[in-house]
């Protein structure tokens, strides 16, 4: 109080909204805008979890990748089709048969052994911002939230 009136609250000092969601997102939007800062603009945070995740399991169709990366189909499909006119990806045999799997061409594997050092400078600072015992924490509370929402949702895991 000032005077005995209530002070007004400048715009830019909003109070946090104590909602999962929006809290969730704020924090995936502003680490998204490091990792992005950091990767390049040559490739999004988001094709470059696909690229490692084919990396990983060559031949995945988008029903797994869509399930391990939390991406809607339509995003998925979006960034898959980005990612196959870039070159970077081509269709591969998967292990279901009912769906196309996709794995990475040598350019896709060329551009994701030029991002992983800048990608990993992003985990470091990130690391470091947050304090090693935070950043752990971090893994379990996220599993847990990604557990959670999963479970409400119906969604199945991969």
């Amino acid at each position: 109080m000032t005077n005995g009136r209530t002070a007004k609250v400048p715009s830019a000092a909003l109070p946090d909204l104590e909602c999962a969601c929006a809290t969730i997102r704020r924090a995936a939007r502003l680490v998204t805008l490091l990792y992005a800062q950091e990767i390049g603009p040559d490739l999004e945070p988001s094709q470059f979890a696909l690229l490692f995740a084919l990396s990983e399991r060559p031949g995945a169709s988008q029903t797994p990748l869509g399930r391990a990366l939390g991406l809607d189909k339509t995003t998925l499909s979006r960034n898959l089709r980005l990612m196959m006119n870039n070159g970077w990806i081509k269709p591969a045999k998967s292990d279901d048969r009912r769906e196309r799997g996709y794995a990475l061409t040598p350019t896709g594997h060329a551009l994701l052994a030029r991002a992983k050092p800048r990608w990993e400078r992003a985990q470091a600072k990130m690391r470091a911002a947050m304090g090693s015992s935070a950043w752990e924490n971090m893994f379990r509370v996220m599993g847990d939230i990604v557990e959670a929402a999963r479970k409400q949702a119906g969604a199945r895991e991969v």
